[in-house]
Formats: structure tokens, C-alpha cells, sequence
């Protein structure tokens, strides 16, 4: 019978989920290894195996060539040529049944006592049909002892050496005594045989198979220790291999290893995680359909390299730190290559918004450094107009240029006055307030106000829906993010939704148009500072409403499509818990 036969884990695999399996997981080392019960199980089973196939060719040259001769002889006694054949078939049938057994899974010990019984039972026959003390058949006993040996060791020889003794006294004497009386050759006539006769021959049979039974239980010992030995040796490897699958599956970091050709060998879980997959949606696929780009990493040297990707996912593009290595064997030979992987995608949000923070707070600095020194002026300018405008001399048309002017004066002042609010704004009064209350609130003012009258706009308000946060700056957040809003779905399909939801301890509203949405060319500035899509407008209302959201510890996040339109998304923490 042949050994189990080793399964390949599926993964894109601890073990590397791994490819071995996350139970410890499918899918983390590259080939499921037995255990050491199951591999001691499996080397008695294969000796089992080499012992059925032995019997059966020793029995089918020893018999088969007696067979024959018995067959050419000039009187060949039908009775002998048709016990031999039954032995023969007996021991066929036999191995068969036995093969049966092992294939079902059958515990190789337990089919190993049967098949050492049949052993002595058959060879006892053939023995006492073929002469008994004085059989050329009684070398087979000492297979039986060895095969004991072979199969269970001191305690098989020894056990295996007294029942063949026995058995060889015991058909010794029942053909000596003649109590059977069989229908034999000519030649075959034990109890002519003189009782000092029998006793020599028993002594001679008697002495081969102790030391045959001696020799296997030296070799029994030896085939124990070493067992003993190879068991520890797999026991060692196996807490080994489970302390490598334990590794790789605790890792935070994606691992996959690949061919030389970029073939997913093995995975772990957080590999399969941070794809937004399974390990074995990774397994055997091309590196390169998973990251594509990674090619400009790899090279024939093998040498280390690293860099980042940008990698597709259903739902978002990642942004990965790579670093590729080469898989070396023992001898030093390149079989492969490891890629290890990390998650940047949050970390490079933190870094552009940090980034478009430093940016804002320096153009914020100047825009109020500007504005200080433009008002002083506009204020002398506006001063100067309103008397020329009152002055009695001034004709028509010049009072029509100068309330032009002054008007354009008062909203050059409204400007530097957002630009001041931007750059130094009031410090924040945070109290626990209903968020919902006051987005309902906002949206009830823009459905009365003129300037929203050709935008329909509806809500979805979870109430109440507490915050930790300062009520009149949320207020004109949400006033700038509907205004906007409207504005920009008057060149779509008209139509405004404002949600308020709870999430978790906090809450998030949102804002979505469906109007023509924002080029991507503008999308990563749109919180800068004096940068709108509008043909009218500062270009300071998002970036107040980023200021404020940050200033709340919050997050403001967008999502377009040109053509379809956008979405602006706030996330609010809690209320507070302390007393």
C-alpha cells in the first residue's frame, strides 16, 4: 500500500493563509505536513504494504516452482498439486483482503496481527502437508518471525518467535502421530519417522528460528529507537512548523510568496485582507493582475527593492508599501520571491491633509497679513465716496458710479472679513447639542430662502443625534456645504439630499448633489484657499468648513463623479462622558 499522500494547501495561503490553512487557517506554508502520530501511523502502513506484496512474491516463487515440479513428475499426486494450490490462493485472497483494509483506513496495527496469524496458519498447512518436522517448507516460520520484528518490533519478534515455535511442535507431532490422515504424495511419510528422528529435526527447525527470532528482536530494538528517534525529530519539526504558521499569521503585513514567473504560491490572511479578497482568490493567479506595477520592483538579480503601488480593489484604490526579495533555497538558489506589503492608504489621507493644512495655515497667514493692510485704505476709499456721492454738486451719473463703487467697496470688505474669519478664527464654545436638530434646522431656512427655489431639496435626520462640538460653527458648515451644493445642481438635475445618521459614538451628515461634479484636476485643492467651480464665489467656504471640521478633531471627505455629481461626508465625534 502506498504512503498518504501529502495535500498542497489551497491558499493564497499563517499558514503562509498560507498556503496553509487559518485553523490554524487555509491557506499558510506552502505543503500541509502529518503530524508526528499521523506520520509514525503512516510508516507502519507503508511496511504493512512492502510485507503483503513480500508474502505474496515469495509465496508465488517458493509454491508456484513446487508447483511445477510436482506438475513434471511422472506420478504427480493430485491431492498435494490441489492442497498447494488452495495455499496458494488462500495467501492471494488473503493479501487482497488485507490490501482492502489498508486502503479503507483501517489502523495498520490492527490489520498487522491478522496478517502474521494468517502467516502461521498458512504456513503450518503447508508444512504439515509437505512432511512436517521434515517439511523444505519450515524456512517460512522464519519470515513470519521477521516480518514480526519488521512490523512490532522486540515484542513482535518475541511474541511472534513463541507462536511459531509452537506451531511448528504442533504440526511436527500431528503429522508424526499420523492423526490426520491425508491424502499425500508417496514420498511424504512423517510418521516413519523414528521419535530420536523427529526430536533432532524439531531441535534443528527449534534452533534456526531462535536465532532468527534473536536477530529480530536486535533488529526489532534498533527499528524501535529509530523510530522513537524520527518521531522526536517530527514532533521538533511540526512545533517548528507551527510556530512558523503561528509567525506568519500574527503578521499585520501582507506576505505572498511567488515563482521565478510571478505565480501566487502561498498568503496569509492579512495579505487576503488588505487585497479585500481570500487566500484563495489569490492562489495561482498572476502577481501582476493582483498589483499591477509591481514588474518595476522585480528583476532577474533578485536584489531587494521597494516602493509604493497603487492596487484596484472593488470598493477603493490602496495605496501599498512593497518590498520585494528574492525566495532562496538551502543551496542559496533563487526559487521565487517573498513581497511584503503594508497599507499605506490612510496613512498617505494623513499626510495630504497635513500637507493642505500646512498649505492653508500659510496662505491663511498671508490672506490675513493682505487683508489688514487692504482695509485700512478701502476704509478711507469708502469715506471719500460716501461724501462725493452726498456732495450737492455731484451730477447723476457720477452718483450712479459711485454707488457702483461703493457697493463693490462693501463686498471687497465682506471678503476681507471672510479672509480674517479664515485666518484668526474666534475661539470654538463646544457643548453637547443635537446635531440633527440643527441640520434640520439649516434645511428648513434654504427651503424658505429665494436663492434655493429651483433646487428640491430633501433630508434624512436621525434625531437626537449628540455631538461634542461648537453649535454655530457646525451651523455654517452646513449652511456653506447646501449652499454649494445647490449651486452646483442647478447645472444637473436639481436636487439636494442632506442625511444626519449616528455613527457609533459620534454622528456624520452628508451633502450630495446631482450636479455636473468636480474635475479631478481640482479635487485634491478644493479645501485650499480661493479655489471654487463656481464663476462666482471667494473660494473660502470649503476651506472654513475644513478649518472647522478639524478644529473639532472631525473629518470632511468627498466623493464625485463627473457628470453625476458630488458628495460631501462630515464625521463628528461624540458627546463627552465626564460629568
Amino acid at each position: 500500500m502506498s504512503a498518504p499522500i501529502a495535500r498542497r494547501a489551497t491558499v493564497a495561503t499563517g499558514t503562509l493563509t498560507p498556503i496553509v490553512d487559518a485553523e490554524p487557517s487555509p491557506g499558510d506554508s506552502l505543503v500541509r505536513t502529518p503530524g508526528p502520530a499521523a506520520a509514525a501511523i503512516g510508516d507502519v502502513r507503508r511496511r504493512v504494504a512492502r510485507l503483503l506484496l513480500l508474502r505474496t512474491l515469495v509465496v508465488s516463487v517458493v509454491l508456484g516452482l513446487s508447483l511445477w515440479l510436482l506438475l513434471r513428475s511422472e506420478t504427480p499426486a493430485r491431492a498435494a498439486v490441489w492442497l498447494q494450490s488452495m495455499i496458494i490462493g488462500a495467501t492471494y485472497l488473503a493479501s487482497i483482503v488485507f490490501g482492502v483494509l489498508l486502503q479503507r483506513g483501517f489502523s495498520p496495527k490492527r490489520v498487522a496481527r491478522p496478517m502474521l496469524a494468517n502467516d502461521l496458519v498458512l504456513t503450518s498447512a503447508l508444512v504439515f502437508i509437505t512432511g512436517g518436522a521434515e517439511s523444505p517448507y519450515t524456512f517460512l516460520y522464519a519470515l513470519t518471525v521477521v516480518s514480526g520484528g519488521v512490523l512490532s518490533y522486540r515484542r513482535g519478534a518475541v511474541v511472534v518467535t513463541i507462536a511459531a515455535l509452537a506451531s511448528l511442535v504442533f504440526v511436527a507431532l500431528l503429522a508424526w502421530t499420523h492423526t490426520i490422515a491425508l491424502p499425500l504424495s508417496a514420498q511424504i511419510r512423517p510418521w516413519e519417522q523414528s521419535g530420536l528422528e523427529l526430536v533432532r529435526t524439531l531441535g534443528i527447525n527449534a534452533a534456526t528460528l531462535i536465532g532468527v527470532g534473536a536477530l529480530a528482536f536486535i533488529f526489532g530494538d534498533q527499528l524501535q529507537k529509530s523510530a522513537d528517534t524520527l518521531a522526536t525529530t517530527r514532533r521538533a519539526a511540526a512545533d517548528l512548523l507551527t510556530l512558523h504558521q503561528d509567525i506568519v499569521r500574527s503578521l499585520s503585513s501582507g506576505l505572498i510568496t511567488t515563482t521565478p514567473d510571478g505565480i501566487v504560491l502561498t498568503a496569509n490572511q492579512a495579505a487576503a485582507e488588505i487585497l479585500r479578497t481570500t487566500p484563495a482568490r489569490l492562489a495561482g493567479r498572476q502577481l501582476e493582475t493582483i498589483m499591477p506595477g509591481l514588474a518595476v520592483l522585480t528583476n532577474p538579480s533578485g536584489e531587494l527593492r521597494r516602493g509604493d503601488l497603487t492596487v484596484p480593489t472593488d470598493d477603493v484604490d490602496l495605496v501599498v508599501g512593497v518590498t520585494v526579495s528574492p525566495l532562496r533555497d538551502v543551496r542559496d538558489q533563487v526559487v521565487g520571491r517573498v513581497i511584503n506589503f503594508q497599507d499605506l492608504t490612510e496613512l498617505k489621507r494623513l499626510e495630504q491633509h497635513a500637507r493642505r493644512a500646512e498649505r492653508m495655515a500659510t496662505v491663511g497667514q498671508l490672506a490675513a497679513g493682505v487683508a489688514h493692510e487692504i482695509r485700512n485704505p478701502m476704509a478711507s476709499i469708502s469715506g471719500s465716496i460716501e461724501l462725493l456721492r452726498q456732495s450737492p454738486q455731484t451730477s447723476d451719473d457720477d452718483r450712479t458710479l459711485m454707488t457702483i463703487v461703493h457697493r463693490e467697496i462693501q463686498r471687497l470688505n465682506a471678503l476681507i472679513g471672510d479672509l480674517l474669519d479664515y485666518a484668526n478664527p474666534r475661539a470654538k464654545q463646544t457643548v453637547d447639542f443635537d446635531l440633527g436638530l440643527l441640520v434640520d434646522e439649516t434645511v428648513q431656512v434654504a427651503r424658505g430662502d429665494q436663492n434655493f427655489a429651483d433646487v428640491e431639496l430633501v433630508s434624512t435626520v436621525d434625531q437626537p443625534l449628540l455631538v461634542h462640538a461648537d453649535p454655530a460653527k457646525l451651523r455654517q458648515v452646513v449652511w456653506n456645504l447646501v449652499r454649494n451644493a445647490a449651486d452646483a445642481a442647478l447645472s444637473g438635475g436639481k436636487h439636494v439630499r442632506v442625511e444626519a445618521r449616528r455613527d457609533g459614538a459620534g454622528a456624520w451628515f452628508a451633502v450630495t448633489d446631482d450636479g455636473p461634479g468636480i474635475p479631478d484636476t481640482m479635487l485634491g485643492r478644493i479645501f485650499d484657499p480661493f479655489v471654487t467651480t463656481k464663476q462666482k464665489g471667494t473660494g473660502l467656504g470649503l476651506a472654513t468648513c475644513h478649518t472647522i471640521i478639524a478644529e473639532h478633531g472631525g473629518r470632511i471627505d468627498v466623493e464625485t463623479n463627473v457628470g453625476t455629481g458630488t458628495k460631501f461626508i462630515v464625521r463628528l465625534p461624540g458627546p463627552t462622558t465626564g460629568p
